[in-house]
């Protein structure tokens, strides 16, 4: 029974570490990093019009100048640096 739950556990982290890599490549340019913010303003966020503007925009100019992107507290407030600055 060990045995089997081990491999099932390495199993599960490899599905995830694979997953995670796959998240941190679509968000590796500070313009990927903008449309997810866009797609969660339009999505989670859709009665407030000004979003995008709002939130998104100045984001976009900050990352495209550090190369940092900092998430809103909604998801963490994860800061992601060393992103393409397209």
């Amino acid at each position: 029974m060990t045995r089997f739950s081990t491999k099932a556990a390495l199993a599960a982290l490899a599905v995830f570490s694979v997953a995670t890599f796959a998240d941190y490549a679509d968000a590796a340019s500070c313009t990927n990093s903008f449309n997810t913010c866009a797609s969660r303003c339009r999505t989670k966020y859709a009665h407030d019009k000004n979003c995008v503007s709002d939130h998104c925009s100045p984001k976009l100019a900050t990352c495209k100048s550090t190369g940092c992107w900092q998430q809103g507290g909604d998801f963490g407030n994860v800061l992601t640096c060393n992103l393409d600055k397209k």
